[in-house]
Parts: C-alpha cells; structure tokens; sequence
C-alpha cells in the first residue's frame, strides 16, 4: 500500500486501528469538532520547510512561501518563524503576512491586477519587491512612486511561453496566459522605469504553472530568460535578481495507487533537491540573486479534511457514499478534476471491497468528490472518512455556497490539537446583510 504522510498513521487498540494525526486521535477530535473540519500536522510543515531550506539555501537561492496555497495566521507564522519571505498576490494576503509576523522587505508582491490603491498600500508598508506584470501596471506604479515620493524596487515578469504538462487550468507560462508580458515588451518597459527617480528594475521573474513533475520546463525556460538576460545587459541594462517562481509538484494520493500493492504503484516525484540542482545547473555562472516560491510543496500533505458519512445510498450501476462535505469545503475535485484519496478513520474488520460515487449534498452535479473508487464493504452512515493531501488550495478555497457553513481548521502539535479558525456559520454571515443606510449622493 502506498505509504501515507509520515504524520499521519494509525493507531492499533482494542483490536481496531483508528487514525492519528501526530499523537492526536482523529475520531476523538472529531467529538469535540463538528465535522467536516480541515486539520493540519505542525511536524509536518516544520519538516517540509526544513527540506526545503536544505535543498536551496545552500544554494544561495532565496525562499519566499507563496501563501495562496494556505494563508491561514497559525501556518503563516510557522512559516515566518522558519526565516522564510513570503509571496503574495493581494493586499489581503499582505495585511495576513504582516500580522503573522513576516517582514516587509521579505514579501514579494505577485499578481496580474493590483490595483492603484493596492500598489500604494503595499509602497508605503515597505514590500521589499513588485513583480510586475504589464506595462500598464509599470505605469501605474510609476504613478504611485512619484506621488508618494517614495524609492522602490521591481523585477519584471516575463512569459516565456513554455508548454508544461499539467491541468490546463494551473498553467501561467505558455503563450496566451494572462500573466506576464512578452520578451518584446521588457526592454521599452526598461527603458520607461529608467525615467522614474523612485522605480529600480533589477530582475526579472517568471513562474511557469503548478504541479510541475519534470525539470526539463524549468530548465528551458530558464535557459530562455537567460539570453534574455544577455541581449539587455548588451544593450546597458544589466539586471542582478532572478525569480523563479513556484510549481514545484507534490504526490497527490489517490484510492487506486492506495489500493496497489505490487511497485507499479511507486512513482518518482521530484524532490525540493532535484529543482535546486537543476537551477544550479542552468545558471552556473549566475552571480546576482536567485530566489523561489514553493507553495503546495509545503502544506499540501500537512493537511486534511475530516468528514461524516451522512448516507450509504444504495444505487445502481454504484452506490453513493453521501458525505456531509461538500464541493463548498473542498472545491479542487469540481475545478481541477482533482483526486484526493479518501481512507476510513477507522479502519474496517473485512479486507472485502465495494465501488462507491463519493458525493456531497450540494445541489450541483459537479458535488462529486471521485466515482468508482474501492473501499470497504462494511462502510456505512455515521463513519468517520479522511481526505488526504488537504493542506493546499482546499481551506482557503472554501465558500458558503448553499448557505453551508465554512468549516473549522485545526493544527495538531504532537500530542496537543487547536481551532485555528473558527466555523464560519449563517448567523455570521447574515450578520453583514443587514440594512445600513447610506448617505445621500
């Protein structure tokens, strides 16, 4: 069987497993948090940032978590108190990363649409870089440095229009995305920042997609930007900082590599170590700065999501498991077709299987969490169901569609577990739909 996160186990007694996240039980937790709820391992961030630090640091090569992933305040200080930057891409996750404690000349300022009221909040808390992604915004920032008298550093973000094989919707490098701008348009940009006394470009960035399971895109894009690189500094605009972006992809398990027990269910997947070697390699002679910004690979398999079984619905071709999660609480199945493996908390007496739809109660088709997957017979309501690999682009996704609840978070620490956000429920939500009068235009 394909192993799970080294966090998560389970724990044999009185003749049943039950599963455990670090030294806490699942099914116990679960009487005191109304399911389903999101939960992570505070060991297993730790240990994943370690290995990332590892990998890169020893390279020179600079880290700045990109919280998108999860940008909930107890892992963003974690993450903070690592000695890791941190990457964002709206003014909501800046006011986030200067509460969790992350220094403002370490947050790097991403995305395709700030705003002039974004880029001026960001200038004046002291963001140590912009990457900047047309020449509109270049305008615009120009704008706002000379307004506000104010000095600012910026690297330019290119598209290098390399195709990458992962899902269509998490690609950001291939010709056509919205993000970045052609090699074309770099130098007038150069040549446009140069007029402004407060804007210093002094790099460029790019960040080719997510999920990203071979070095050889990397390598190309790179190598690409690099003559880039050349062709500028011949024509006197030297530049000193590379980004690099994120992507790097993790093993998201599912039920039928789970249920494999023969080496076919054994896939290599690259390490934090593979990236940094490859960087290394395509820029031997690279003497400015370097950095990266890992996200998913942090806190995708620190994490997951804990439902009930609501009903066993008996159905013909499949019967449904009816969980009392839905596509609100997890939204990567509907949007990416994703798969994640879903496994018994405790674990069942009989090796006997049935195929099951998982669904949610949602009124959408697109509530359907896998078809056809492999669990045990004995399934039935009331139990206890685990989704693994939750940590990334689940909780922070989540929404109150269907006027449902949006569902706790939960860090374990060893032997200790914490509400690290409270449910969200209606009367919560229905407390900001009340008349308020406005005045007169």
């Amino acid at each position: 069987m394909t192993q799970l996160p080294p966090q998560l186990h389970y724990l044999h007694h009185d003749q049943l497993s039950t599963l455990c996240l670090e030294n806490v039980s699942i099914k116990q937790l679960a009487t005191q948090v109304d399911t389903p709820f999101y939960c992570y391992s505070k060991a297993g961030l730790v240990n994943n940032i370690s290995a990332c630090k590892a990998a890169f640091e020893p390279e020179n090569i600079h880290i700045h978590y990109a919280m998108k992933a999860n940008s909930n305040l107890s892992l963003l200080r974690i993450v903070a108190e690592q000695g890791l930057g941190v990457d964002i891409v709206s003014i909501g996750e800046m006011q986030r990363a200067l509460n969790a404690g992350f220094n403002a000349q370490d947050i790097v300022f991403s995305g395709v649409g700030k705003t002039t009221s974004e880029l001026t909040a960001a200038l004046r808390a002291g963001v140590g870089q912009f990457n900047v992604e047309s020449k509109e915004e270049l305008s615009a920032l120009i704008s706002v440095t000379s307004e506000c008298q104010q000095s600012v550093s910026a690297l330019i973000r290119v598209n290098p229009e390399i195709t990458v094989d992962t899902h269509k919707n998490i690609t950001t490098g291939a010709k056509g995305n919205k993000f970045g701008v052609s090699f074309n348009d770099v130098l007038p940009m150069l040549a446009a920042a140069k007029q402004s006394p407060f804007l210093n470009i002094n790099g460029l960035a790019m960040h080719i997609g997510s999920q990203i399971h071979s070095v050889a895109p990397y390598l190309d894009a790179i190598a690409k930007i690099r003559a880039l690189l050349n062709r500028l500094e011949a024509q006197d605009y030297p530049l000193t900082h590379l980004d690099l972006g994120g992507g790097f992809g993790i093993q998201y398990r599912d039920n039928q590599a789970l249920n494999k027990t023969d080496s076919t269910a054994a896939q290599h997947y690259l390490t934090f170590a593979d990236f940094a070697n490859a960087i290394k390699s395509a820029l031997p002679d690279w003497q400015g700065r370097l950095s990266v910004e890992p996200g998913r690979s942090l806190v995708a398999d620190i994490g997951v999501m804990v439902s009930e079984i609501t009903y066993r619905k008996e159905s013909q071709p499949t019967p449904f498991l009816v969980l009392d999660a839905a596509m609100n609480d997890l939204m990567r199945p509907a949007l990416y077709q994703a798969n994640h493996a879903l496994i018994p908390v405790q674990q069942p007496r009989s090796s006997l299987l049935t195929q099951y739809d998982i669904v949610g109660p949602v009124c959408e088709s697109t509530d359907t969490f896998a078809k056809s997957v492999q669990l045990s017979s004995e399934l039935t309501a009331g139990e206890l169901m685990c989704f693994l690999d939750a940590g990334a682009y689940c909780a922070v996704m989540s929404n109150s569609y269907n006027s449902r609840t949006i569902i706790a978070e939960v860090l374990v620490d060893d032997n200790q577990a914490h509400v690290i956000r409270e449910p969200i429920t209606q009367t919560d939500l229905m407390a900001f739909e009340q008349h308020r009068r406005l005045a007169k235009i």
